[in-house]
């Protein structure tokens, strides 16, 4: 009974800081994260030793389905955070996914129910499928969001170790190993706890000093002297987005940095971030972070590299929700582009949304 008490608790706890981070932040993907902690809190609240503690008893028939909704809830929650860490809930068949996962999963439940069958089969296919959900987005936090190498770490790993207990559930419901596991669920449970203190509070790098000298706005330029200078000025003043094709490695910059890269993934260094090219629409959030901190100045180098591995049109949409969000935070967008690399008719659609830079 104690273990189920204590259960309850760290729940509570870890809703709490998703709750804290999302309203710091106002972060999409912790909005619904949050929102699957809350069905988890209630799921803890649904057990027949919580209840009966308070006073409440239900029948036992009632409580299968009930959990079985609420796993299923709380599954598609957490695949929808997932996808929007990916920026990838747009697409068909990501809507699709979520789609058939909610439909199939609330009709078995609700065929189950009707047929009177046991509760373990009931919830033979609820449980699995929030573990595979919970594993899921264990890994996107942790491939996309949080460093590997922090304390944070230790919430999408919790995440991903709990999903792998829930996956064995029909099969070790019935077993001595069922306690076991349980208890391993709240260890599991603690770390998801340890992890959300330091990633609810994580700070983002602040800038050193302010850049007057810049309009606000989106630009391009084709002059690497330009592009060199506006390096130095970040550089100088602590301020300013960096996101790169090439390897920045060799120096320690002060300033964030995203490398678009497909040799590395995650943290580098302490301000350096690899990311794929393919999955550079996440960083729209990341930096409207900084500029909310204070980073006035955006630039992006390898914008080919982009197009290449993305097409035109997808490249250019990025760069246009790039565009709105600085511009948006009351910031300078410049781009570097080398005109050898784009069709005429490519170059003109850029030109007609940027203003070419002057420094």
């Amino acid at each position: 009974m104690v273990l189920e008490i204590l259960n309850l608790i760290v729940r509570l706890l870890v809703w709490g800081l998703a709750t804290y981070r999302w309203w710091k932040r106002r972060e999409d993907f912790m909005f619904l994260l949050s929102l699957a902690i809350w069905v988890d809190v209630l799921a803890a609240l649904s057990k027949r030793a919580v209840l009966a503690d308070i006073g409440l008893k239900p029948k036992t028939t009632a409580l299968a389905p009930l959990m079985s909704i609420l796993a299923i809830i709380e599954g598609v929650l957490l695949i929808t955070a997932s996808l929007l860490v990916l920026d990838r809930i747009k697409e068909l068949w990501s809507q699709f996914a979520l789609l058939t996962s909610t439909t199939l999963g609330s009709l078995y439940v609700l065929m189950a129910t009707l047929l009177s069958e046991s509760s373990k089969v009931i919830s033979a296919v609820p449980v699995p499928f929030l573990g595979i959900s919970l594993m899921f987005t264990g890994y996107i936090l942790l491939r996309k969001d949080i460093d590997s190498k922090k304390v944070a770490a230790l919430f999408p790993i919790g995440i991903f170790l709990l999903g792998g207990i829930n996956i064995t559930y029909p099969l070790t419901v019935d077993t001595p190993l069922a306690r076991c596991l349980y208890g391993m669920g709240a260890l599991f449970r603690g770390m998801m706890l340890i992890g959300m203190l330091n990633y609810a509070f994580m700070r983002v790098t602040l800038p050193e000093m302010p850049i007057m000298e810049f309009p606000t706005g989106a630009f391009y330029t084709t002059n690497g002297k330009i592009f060199e200078r506006l390096l130095w000025k970040m550089q100088s003043s602590g301020n300013g987005v960096f996101i790169t094709r090439k390897s920045v490695q060799e120096f320690k910059p002060k300033f964030p940095v995203f490398w678009s890269t497909m040799v590395a993934s995650g943290m580098l260094d302490e301000n350096v971030v690899a990311v794929s090219p393919t999955d550079i629409g996440i960083l729209i959030d990341r930096i409207r972070r900084y500029l909310e901190k204070g980073h006035s100045l955006v630039v992006l180098d390898g914008f080919e590299y982009l197009v290449l591995e993305n097409g035109f049109e997808s490249a250019l949409k990025f760069l246009l929700s790039l565009k709105d969000s600085v511009i948006s935070g009351g910031g300078t967008l410049v781009v570097l582009l080398e005109p050898r690399a784009l069709s005429k008719k490519q170059l003109r659609i850029i030109q007609r949304e940027f203003e070419e830079f002057k420094f």
